[in-house]
């Protein structure tokens, strides 16, 4: 199963229900369904380009001392062992609309280029 992860920062402390409203833009531009959405987490399903693949895009809003963070998943059923091509494309074209709809949003974490997780210090 691939697992691809983004986490974000607002330059200034904004609500969770704010943050996940950030998403918006971002949704329509990957052409995701929304399955689930509250105030501080959102699911939605993305259809790659090819047929087969589905993706699960979650999002969830984590409170830390220093502030908020927007926590970004993307996962699919394609196998991590032959690097996931399909979904890393994916992963790379979310980033991308990422930055362009977010840009009040610094990127802190991307699992493909920092490592399969965060660092919790």
């Amino acid at each position: 199963m691939a697992r691809f992860l983004l986490l974000f920062r607002p330059r200034s402390p904004l609500p969770a229900a704010e943050l996940i409203g950030r998403l918006d833009p971002l949704i329509e531009r990957f052409r995701a369904e929304v399955d689930h959405r509250s105030a501080a987490h959102l699911s939605a399903t993305v259809r790659g380009e090819h047929e087969t693949l589905r993706l699960q895009l979650i999002a969830d809003v984590q409170a830390k001392a220093d502030g908020p963070l927007l926590e970004l998943v993307l996962m699919s059923r394609e196998a991590m062992g032959a690097g996931a091509p399909l979904t890393k494309e994916m992963f790379r074209n979310l980033v991308t609309m990422a930055a362009q709809v977010m840009p009040d949003l610094d990127l802190v974490f991307r699992s493909d280029r920092d490592g399969a997780l965060p660092d919790r210090n």
